[in-house]
C-alpha cells in the first residue's frame, strides 16, 4: 500500500512537471473558452494558460454574470476596443474604485502580445499605477493592421524617447559635457538635422549602459513580435503595458463591426453597444459550437 502511494505521488509530481513545462514553453495554450454575445454580433475568446490569475479572474466575472448588460464603451478603428463598463458609470469610477484592491498583478510574457484579436485587461494610467496592475473588470480586444519594419522602428524610438531624453539631459549637466549641449543647440538653431541626429544617436549609445545599470529596459521588439506584427498585425505599442490573457478564436468579424460604429468624444459609440451575456465553454463545447455556428 505504501509503495502504491509513493508511485501515485511520483506520477502526480511528474504530471505536474510536464504540465508546468508545457505552460512555460507554450503560454498561449488554451483550455478554457468564453462565448460573448453582443447586440452587434457574437465572438468566442480562448483564455491563455500562461496567465492563470487573469484567466481565473475573467472566468469568475463571467460566472458571476458581471459583464451582462455592460457596454463596449470605446471603439478605436485599428486599435483598442474597450469592454465591460457598467451603464451610467465612468471609466475612472471602475479603474480607481478601491484601488489597488480591485487589481491583478501583471502577468507579462514576450510570447503573449497585442496582435490582432488579442484580449487584455485594461488598467489605470502609469501616474497612478506605476506597477501596471490590471483592473479586475475592464478588458479590451485589439484590432490593428499589419505594420512594416520602418513603422516598427519608429514605434521603438517613440516608446524609448522619454527615458533616453531624461538620461541625456542628466548627462549634459555633468562637468565636461557642456560642449555636447552647445553643439546640439547650434545644430538645432541652424536646422542642421543630420548633424543633430548623428550627435544625439552618439549620446544615446553612451548612456545606454547607464540605463541598463539602473535596471531599466528599453523597449525592443524581438523577432517573434516583429514577425507577428508584420504578418498578422496588431498594436505593439501596448506590449509590456497591459497583460494579454487570451485571443478571439471565433468571430473575428466583430472587430470590423465595432470599427464601423459612429463615434463621439473619446471614441464612445453614439449608439450603445451592449454585452448581452457571457458563457464559459469547455474545449469540447467550443469545438461543437464552432461546427454549428461558424
Amino acid at each position: 500500500m505504501l509503495q502504491r502511494k509513493k508511485n501515485l505521488l511520483a506520477a502526480f509530481f511528474l504530471l505536474f512537471l510536464v504540465s508546468s513545462c508545457t505552460i512555460f514553453n507554450n503560454p498561449a495554450k488554451i483550455n478554457k473558452y468564453v462565448e460573448i454575445k453582443t447586440n452587434q454580433g457574437d465572438f468566442i475568446l480562448g483564455l491563455y494558460e500562461g496567465t492563470p490569475m487573469h484567466r481565473d479572474n475573467f472566468l469568475k466575472n463571467c460566472n458571476n454574470m458581471k459583464y451582462d448588460s455592460t457596454l463596449i464603451y470605446s471603439v478605436m478603428p485599428n486599435g483598442m476596443h474597450k469592454i465591460g463598463l457598467p451603464v451610467n458609470k465612468k471609466e475612472d469610477d471602475i479603474l480607481l474604485e478601491s484601488f489597488p484592491e480591485n487589481t491583478i498583478e501583471p502577468e507579462f510574457n514576450k510570447k503573449l502580445i497585442n496582435k490582432t484579436g488579442a484580449v487584455g485587461m485594461y488598467r489605470a494610467n502609469n501616474d497612478k499605477n506605476p506597477e501596471k496592475l490590471s483592473n479586475n473588470m475592464l478588458f479590451y480586444i485589439i484590432e490593428g493592421l499589419p505594420s512594416n519594419q520602418k513603422l516598427l522602428n519608429t514605434l521603438e524610438a517613440k516608446r524609448n524617447a522619454p527615458i533616453i531624453a531624461d538620461y541625456i539631459t542628466s548627462f549634459l549637466k555633468e562637468p565636461g559635457h557642456q560642449h555636447f549641449e552647445d553643439s546640439l543647440t547650434l545644430y538645432k538653431t541652424n536646422r542642421n538635422n543630420d548633424k543633430y541626429t548623428q550627435l544625439y544617436v552618439k549620446l544615446t549609445d553612451s548612456i545606454k549602459p547607464r540605463i541598463k545599470a539602473d535596471g531599466k529596459n528599453l523597449f525592443v521588439l524581438d523577432k517573434f513580435q516583429t514577425n507577428t506584427y508584420t504578418s498578422v498585425g496588431g498594436a505593439p505599442i501596448y506590449d509590456g503595458q497591459y497583460t494579454v490573457f487570451g485571443e478571439i478564436v471565433q468571430g473575428n468579424e466583430i472587430l470590423k463591426t465595432l470599427s464601423k460604429a459612429r463615434k463621439g468624444l473619446f471614441n464612445k459609440p453614439k449608439t450603445n453597444i451592449y454585452v448581452l451575456s457571457t458563457k464559459i465553454l469547455t474545449k469540447k463545447e467550443y469545438k461543437n459550437h464552432s461546427k454549428i455556428n461558424y
